[in-house]
């Protein structure tokens, strides 16, 4: 669903300068409040960039900015992919875990 130009609130100045700090990572950066979705918007060009959740304008916006620019692409999708080779390793380890502790209440059973 395109969003009207009328939803979108240019956020001047806040509490932790957000706006001016994006715009130092990059000039193109423009902070918005989307009214009707009410959320804050990171948006270049008018093309939307980054949803900011609930309550969470203060640091971690731009921590969250850096973290994803497309500089650093390579390193968070090796990242990424680390994480779900962890999540993979985890749930293979207690599918293990459970059949054997299955196993040993069937051994138990069987003398």
């Amino acid at each position: 669903m395109a969003v009207r130009e009328e939803e979108l609130i240019p956020v001047a100045a806040d509490l932790y300068s957000i706006g001016e700090r994006l715009k130092e990572i990059d000039g193109r950066y423009r902070l918005f409040y989307n009214a009707r979705l009410g959320r804050y918007e990171i948006r270049v060009s008018g093309e939307l960039q980054l949803t900011v959740p609930r309550g969470e304008l203060d640091a971690r916006v731009i921590a969250r900015v850096r973290k994803t620019r497309v500089e650093r692409a390579d390193a968070l999708l090796r990242e990424i992919e680390r994480a779900c080779a962890d999540a993979e390793r985890a749930a293979e380890k207690a599918a293990l875990d459970k059949a054997e502790a299955a196993l040993a209440e069937k051994e138990g059973l069987c003398w």
